[in-house]
Formats: structure tokens, sequence, C-alpha cells
């Protein structure tokens, strides 16, 4: 070869050497300017309240690390996508979001369906997507409550922070098992809604696995409840765990009430408020579980911090939106960085995170929280009472 080509070739290829280069950082280089988190919930329609709530909450989440000094010096930003109801809203705020605000993560609405939906987007994408939703599918798309163990397909990308629906429902199964005299229980749920149908099932195989008995498993029926209720009595059910919609509750409780059945009222987060307004009378001696109760010390702890920015006191749906920009902000200063595949990395490695409510850990194999616990509710003259702030099942013995 000659000494021309020769030259022209090395300096082709110092060329090369230098284009690569000026793309990446050099090791040891500070990032600067602020770290940008995204979050999108329901603002202005039915869910309105909920989603503000976790607004409210992350926010002061953020201002609180920023009157701290930041997060390595920079200051933290929270970017605000409303999407309602709708999850194609919710995949085109996460889009928005994760390509041109350049955030390093995306705290999504408790709704199912949008995180369903935003879920796969967050591995095409690889930006983390930190959901507020209690559906298992979220991060494990192929998880079936009749072989929970089983988790099949993992969202890279995608975490829970809040108890999940089988975790809640398995819980007041676990409950009414250990605390009550009841050795024959019915379902009475929603088909068309999965977070129903979950719960449902989960609770079922709770009360199977102990040996008890669950004499009917019947669906709601629009406009009234009477013929599914009236085969759960004839059954002989002792306990019935109701799981549809807050309305649809109300309306069975009422039914329950109106037709003499006497079997013990249970159910799950969607007998929170406003149920008793809606049930009345009837819903007075029904007991449930949620991911957190009313009067956690958690809340206590924001009380006058939230009072002095929003003048009202904080209500349950605010801790889920301080924990998720909490675990982030954990998430980019363990890793020493706000590249969103670096805080993915992070947020996997979660060990012993001081969340309001409890300090838990990232389970690794789900990428969902390991053993939350839950709270244990009822209802007495037409107020929630908190009977345990935070349960976890433990094993329960089989009936004699």
């Amino acid at each position: 070869m000659s000494r021309a080509p020769l030259a022209a070739l090395c300096t082709l290829s110092a060329l090369l050497c230098a284009s690569l280069l000026s793309c990446v950082s050099p090791v040891g280089v500070r990032e600067t300017g602020p770290i940008r988190i995204g979050i999108f919930a329901d603002l202005s329609s039915t869910g309105a309240r909920d989603g503000n709530d976790a607004l409210k909450g992350a926010q002061l989440r953020v201002n609180e690390a920023n009157a701290a000094g930041g997060i390595g010096g920079r200051q933290v930003q929270l970017v605000t996508r409303d999407v309602k109801q709708n999850p194609t809203e919710a995949v085109k705020a996460f889009s928005s979001l994760a390509q041109e605000e350049k955030v390093c993560a995306v705290i999504g609405t408790a709704i199912t369906n949008a995180g369903l939906a935003v879920s796969p987007v967050a591995d095409l994408m690889k930006t983390p997507f930190v959901s507020l939703s209690v559906d298992e599918r979220v991060t494990t798309p192929e998880w079936k409550t009749e072989s929970p163990d089983v988790v099949g397909l993992v969202r890279q990308y995608s975490f829970l922070i809040q108890p999940s629906a089988s975790q809640v429902a398995t819980a007041i199964a676990a409950y009414a098992i250990d605390h009550f005299l009841v050795k024959r229980f019915a379902t009475l749920y929603d088909s068309s809604n999965q977070i129903s149908s979950i719960q449902a099932r989960s609770f079922e195989r709770t009360v199977k696995s102990v040996g008890r008995l669950v004499v009917a498993s019947e669906e709601m029926q629009q406009g009234t409840e009477a013929v599914p209720l009236a085969l759960i009595r004839t059954a002989g059910a002792e306990a019935v765990f109701i799981c549809g919609s807050v309305e649809a509750n109300a309306e069975a409780a009422k039914e329950v009430k109106a037709m003499g059945i006497t079997a013990i009222l249970l159910g799950a987060q969607s007998w929170y408020a406003p149920l008793v307004d809606q049930a009345g009378d009837a819903s007075n001696g029904a007991w449930f579980s949620m991911p957190v109760s009313p009067d956690d010390p958690g809340l206590a702890k924001l009380a006058t911090s939230f009072s002095a920015a929003y003048g009202e006191k904080p209500r349950v749906a605010v801790i889920p939106g301080w924990d998720a920009v909490g675990v982030v902000l954990a998430a980019v200063q363990r890793a020493g960085s706000s590249d969103p595949m670096k805080v993915r990395d992070a947020l996997e490695q979660t060990s012993r995170f001081k969340g309001l409510a409890a300090t838990w850990d990232m389970d690794r194999k789900t990428h969902r929280p390991a053993s939350l616990p839950v709270a244990i509710m009822r209802i007495a003259s037409g107020a929630y009472l908190t009977a345990e702030q935070h349960f976890t099942p433990k094993a329960v013995k089989a009936a004699p």
C-alpha cells in the first residue's frame, strides 16, 4: 500500500474516532440543568379529585426536594398532563413527556386501562413508567389470578408502588377467615371490570386455600342486584365479598338490607368514600381493605406542609403521588444521573424505600413492591373506622 492511501486511511480513522467520541459524554462529566419528571392523571373528569390529590402530593414532594437544595444540587421540575379517563390520551401524554419534554421518568394515573396501554410504550421508548395503578398486569401482562406465582413477561420499564389489586382482596379474605366465625363465603363482582374480576378470583382463591367454602360467585346485574343476591342467600353464604364500583357496591348494600340478608358484607378499596353517602345505613357493619387508611401516620406527617400549600387536609390519594416522586428521586440519586435508562436500573434496585405509609423493597421479578401492608377498615354509624392501619396477611389455618 502506498503512503498516500495509508495516510488518507489514518486520517479517516481519526475523524471517525473523533466523531464517535463527540457522541459520548466523557466519564465523570457532571450533569447540569433541572431533573424533569413527568406526571399524567385525570385532572378534570370523573376521577379528578383523586388525580389532583396525587398531583398535589407529587408537587409537595418536589417542593420539599428543592427546598433542601435539590438532588445533587439540581432542582426538580414536574411536567404535567391531563388525560381525563382516556387511555389513548395517556399514551399521547407519555410519548410527549418522554420524547419532547425529555423527562427522566413518567408517573401515571391510577386508571387501570391507561396503565395497561402505556406500559408497552414505556418499553419501546425506554423511559421508566411509575404507575399508580393496582393492576398486576401493568408490569406483568401474562399474570393470572389462578396462578399468581407464575410471573411470565415483565415490562422492563414499568413499576407499581402500591399494594396490588389481588393483595388488597387477599388481605380482607385472610382477615375475615382469621377474625370471623365464617365458613361459607360468596362473591358478587362486575365481570366487565377487570379489577373487580381479579379481586373476586383472588378472594375466592384465598378462601379455598384454607378449606373454607365459596358457595356462590355471582355477577352484578345493572339496575338491580336482587337476583344474584337471592342466589347468594339461597346458597347460605355467611359473608359476601362485593367488589364492583362505588355506585354498584352502594346499590348492592341497600338491596342486602331490603332483602333482610344477614351475611357480613366485605369489600375492597371501592367501599371507601363516597360509598357511605350513597348507601346510607345499609353500609353499616361492612368491612373492607384498602391500600392505606385515611388516618395513617404518613398523612399526619404531611398535614402541616400540605395545608400550608393547598389550604386543606391531605386525603389518601396524596400518598401514592408523594411516594412516586420520592422513589424516582431516590433512583436518580442512586444512579448519579437523570438518564432514563440509568434511572430504570436504579428503580429496579430500590431497597428499603421509606414511603409515607411503609418501608418497602422493589421485587425485581415483578416490578411491584414486596409485601406491602394494607389497611383494614369498617363502617359503623355512617363513619369509616380503621381496624388495622398496617395489616399483612399471615398464614391462616384450614377450617377444622
